[in-house]
């Protein structure tokens, strides 16, 4: 992957998909803020899930722990993960404990932390135990950090994963597993909701610029390809309802049939449009939707002017 390759991925939206995926079982007990401001001015954390309900008990490996406010930190692959990084989220933390509307409003132990991590960050795991500071393996890429603050740390390492609740956040990395991603694909294609196929696609745009030798492969699956156009389905479908209609709309000036030839070539249009603007290549699109390349080039050449 190149360095501009690197800069356009949307690592947070991508991990936003996957962090509310894992997540969507409890989605009417739990709320999940982006960027909380902790001022008026531009000092934010990442993500903040506060707990609803007290009885609310989210049962998969990164939420088991869960308090009434949950702090997130997101650490994309080209981000640096050190002491210094872990002291600022503390500090955070404390700032985001400080706001309550009266004294002690909100109470320290009601507030956990979580870093998320493609990587395991040994040097920091490191400089932690020669300091004295506990890190142990709660569960399979999940480490608890004893020993800095009264608040319970964890530090996720989404590589290490094995809960099978938690593929949409494992399959958001580098050489991720085939076993995982097709049972992502397979999941992903069923949802229903408007909001999880969002997320879905938020995370195969992370996945599949990650992963493009394991995903052409799979493009090749019957199953898979078809899992993949399932996914797209509602998008397809909207392009194509927008292109018939605006071809027979021509078409009651110029012959239904004429319409709906232009109709089908707006269909075609949109289609492609939509799969550029979220960062597909043309060689991507000409081989998943079996347009020829040429057209998927003129396209593009279109949208540029």
């Amino acid at each position: 992957m190149t360095e501009s390759e690197k800069q356009r991925l949307d690592w947070h939206s991508g991990f936003e998909g996957g962090l509310m995926l894992s997540l969507r079982a409890y989605a009417k007990d739990i709320e999940v803020e982006r960027e909380h401001p902790l001022s008026s001015e531009p000092l934010r954390i990442d993500y903040l899930v506060i707990k609803k309900r007290h009885d609310v008990y989210v049962d998969n490996a990164i939420g088991r722990d869960y308090r009434t406010y949950n702090i997130i930190e997101y650490k994309n692959p080209n981000d640096e993960l050190n002491v210094d990084v872990l002291w600022k989220v503390i500090g955070y933390t404390c700032i985001f404990k400080s706001l309550g509307k009266t004294v002690d409003e909100i109470k320290a132990s009601e507030i956990t932390i979580s870093i998320f991590r493609a990587a395991k960050p040994v040097k920091l795991f490191k400089y932690l135990r020669e300091k004295g500071v506990r890190v142990e393996e709660q569960d399979p890429g999940v480490y608890k950090v004893y020993g800095m603050i009264d608040i319970p740390i964890s530090i996720v390492v989404i590589s290490e994963l094995r809960d099978s609740s938690l593929k949409a956040l494992s399959v958001m990395r580098k050489k991720a597993d085939e076993e995982t991603v097709r049972q992502f694909l397979e999941e992903a294609s069923k949802y229903t909701e408007p909001g999880d196929k969002r997320f879905a696609d938020a995370v195969l745009q992370i996945s599949t610029m990650s992963n493009k030798e394991l995903y052409d492969k799979l493009k090749g699956d019957t199953s898979m390809c078809e899992a993949l156009r399932e996914l797209m389905a509602d998008e397809l479908k909207d392009a194509e309802n927008k292109g018939v209609e605006l071809g027979i709309e021509k078409g009651i000036v110029q012959g239904i049939e004429q319409g709906i030839e232009q109709g089908i070539e707006q269909r075609d249009f949109d289609k492609i449009s939509d799969m550029l603007r979220r960062g597909k290549k043309p060689e991507e699109i000409a081989e998943f939707c079996d347009y020829p390349l040429q057209q998927v080039l003129d396209v593009q050449s279109k949208l540029k002017k």
